[in-house]
């Protein structure tokens, strides 16, 4: 892939809900670049969880098309695809340490453990939680908690 391909790629892409008087999601076509920090921002209602969900695969398209990396995600599902999606009301599990937390998706895709470790720790001191690992949540604020499941993302 070359700098001037797109990471990801929306192209026309429209999401009518059933019975929804307009869509929630009007044409929209944009490209994303390696390396840019990009922000959709706009009103609630106005379609940036949607079009989210979409890119994420938690959405079909009405209609248009997405690509990561050039491909077509079309029949892609949410687990195969290289992107992650940490949700408005992130959740963590209350009985699990930080460490825990960061470390679970990564134990259920049957990573070594010793990989496991040092991806927790590199996790946590990229969201400035590094020696949180054995605080659990409710020894964490809001803010907190939400970079914590930011790091398991």
């Amino acid at each position: 892939m070359s700098d001037k391909t797109p990471i990801i790629s929306i192209r026309n892409v429209t999401k009518r809900f059933k019975g929804a008087p307009s869509a929630a999601v009007d044409d929209v076509s944009l490209d994303i670049m390696p390396g840019e920090f990009f922000v959709l921002l706009g009103p609630s209602g106005c379609g940036k969880t949607t079009l989210l969900r979409m890119i994420a695969g938690f959405e079909i398209p009405t209609s248009g098309q997405i690509l990561i990396d050039g491909q077509d995600m079309a029949d892609v599902p949410p687990n195969k695809r290289p992107v992650n999606m940490v949700f408005q009301s992130y959740a963590v599990f209350p009985h699990m340490s930080v460490a825990d937390n960061v470390a679970y998706g990564l134990k259920v895709s049957g990573v070594p453990k010793d990989e496991i470790r040092t991806r927790v720790e590199e996790g946590l001191e990229l969201v400035q939680l590094g020696g949180y690992g054995k605080r659990m949540p409710d020894q964490l604020s809001g803010g907190q908690r939400q970079r914590v499941a930011l790091a398991r993302a």
